[in-house]
């Protein structure tokens, strides 16, 4: 469109410039009256071309000034046509190519995610004894293989979701006045039994009144919370609790997710946020390296920031601000 305005532009200036010299020196071999509908023709071509009109032209009038300038002005309407065509039919050669690999994406992580929940189901079934007793080894076995399924579950929704942010954006879609400890209580509670496969707790704390309200997107949100928190659970393996703590903050308030596992190095901190980027990969985590990349463009998409505390063997805190 810049191109096709930027042109007919041009377009105006070169006809209103040749106008000027056909009056000048060329009165005598038009008759005035003819050269003002000529000009006024060249006007009308010129707005209909800014509007997006390329199709109307300048018809020849049997005079030999006239029509050299009908036709290179035809002929550049010609040739901005024909990059408009060749434009659009690339828009549209994307927007199919760009369609086909969403389908492609969707219908890849439907077929992956199918397996994975059937496991799931399965292990579920083994802890619960349903296809004959189990010992305690057998058992630990079987958390072990729910807890790296889940994971892998993990892994699928962020490759998907990643797409769809960097293809599509992110659309914030806020609920109003939402009760914030009510909310973050719900989550943690969604929680509580990827909680008892780690043998961990959560230690919640709130500083905000049982009252306060916000303006937030409840889905995305509860999102970047969730990976958080899998996040810490990940990293704090040798620890028995995660911490979540509510503050009040001058223009909303905060989420403070602390573990107390094996923290990061100085130098990977500014790293983190970037996609891709998995630091302690001697850990061996199942991780693409997109959880963080993903929770930090959410929570920017909702005019907030996330922090980050760390020292090394001393755990990490992540802090979403949001405001209110």
């Amino acid at each position: 469109m810049k191109f096709l305005l930027l042109s007919a532009v041009l377009v105006g200036i070169i006809s209103l410039l040749c106008c000027v010299i056909i009056l000048k020196y060329f009165k005598l071999s038009i008759k005035y009256e003819n050269l003002i509908s000529y000009i006024k023709k060249i006007t009308h071509i010129v707005s209909s071309a800014r509007y997006g009109n390329l199709y109307s032209r300048i018809e020849n009038n049997d005079n030999e000034i006239t029509d050299e300038l009908s036709r290179n002005l035809n002929n550049l309407l010609e040739s901005i046509l024909d990059r408009d065509v060749m434009i659009n039919e690339y828009v549209e050669k994307e927007k199919e190519e760009t369609s086909l690999k969403e389908d492609f994406i969707a219908s890849l992580t439907h077929d992956l995610k199918v397996p994975i929940i059937a496991q799931d189901n399965t292990f579920d079934l083994l802890l619960t004894e349903k296809f004959g007793t189990l010992s305690d080894i057998q058992k630990e076995a079987v958390v072990k293989l729910k807890i790296s399924n889940m994971d892998l579950k993990y892994l699928v929704e962020a490759l998907l979701e990643t797409y769809k942010v960097e293809h599509r954006g992110i659309i914030v879609k806020k609920e109003s006045r939402v009760l914030i400890n009510k909310f973050i209580k719900e989550t943690i509670e969604q929680l509580s039994s990827i909680f008892e496969l780690h043998n961990k707790k959560i230690d919640f704390k709130t500083e905000l009144d049982d009252n306060f309200k916000a303006d937030i997107d409840v889905f995305l949100t509860k999102r970047v919370i969730n990976n958080l928190i899998l996040n810490a659970l990940s990293y704090s393996a040798n620890a028995d609790k995660i911490d979540i703590f509510l503050m009040r903050t001058n223009t909303g308030f905060s989420i403070k997710i602390k573990d107390y596992g094996i923290g990061i190095e100085k130098e990977d901190i500014d790293k983190i946020f970037n996609k891709f980027y998995s630091g302690n990969s001697n850990l061996k985590q199942a991780s693409t390296g997109l959880g963080l990349y993903l929770s930090n463009k959410i929570i920017k998409a909702m005019d907030g920031s996330i922090e980050v505390q760390s020292e090394k063997n001393k755990g990490a805190a992540f802090i979403i601000n949001l405001p209110e």
